[in-house]
């Protein structure tokens, strides 16, 4: 998990602070790239994710919802990097973060490789922000 990842980011890198209760973490995220959420579509309940159709209806953020077996089979690897070049196609942009549900911790998704590959294969830069909704959201 690189929820220690996350807490040590300074404020150059304009990642959002831990204690915020995430009212304003979809727009800072935003203001890195395009956003794409990749978790299950229940999390979008939590308070970090209330937002995000006007991100949405503004062409800064996109949902990627793989089903359970995706998860479990590995193929939501392949649907992120699909997504990621479909997206930057349509908005014209190589910039983009990537927020996650619990699916993605749970599954120990290696961020650092699938930030590889779409950089060789499509030359697209990847900011990954995992635990989203457990760091920042209602769960307390």
């Amino acid at each position: 998990m690189n929820r220690e990842n996350n807490r040590n980011m300074d404020a150059e890198e304009r990642m959002p602070r831990p204690g915020r209760k995430g009212d304003n973490l979809l727009e800072e995220l935003s203001e890195k790239g395009v956003l794409l959420f990749v978790g299950s579509v229940n999390c979008l309940r939590h308070k970090p994710y209330r937002r995000i159709g006007a991100l949405m209806r503004a062409g800064r953020a996109a949902l990627l919802c793989p089903s359970m077996s995706d998860f479990s089979s590995g193929r939501y690897l392949n649907q992120i990097v699909d997504a990621l070049a479909e997206l930057s196609g349509e908005c014209g942009t190589k910039q983009f973060v990537i927020a996650c549900g619990c699916q993605w911790v749970i599954l120990s998704t290696d961020g650092e490789l699938l930030k590889e590959r779409v950089k060789q294969e499509y030359d697209i830069d990847l900011t990954i922000f995992e635990d989203a909704h457990l760091e920042f959201g209602d769960h307390e």
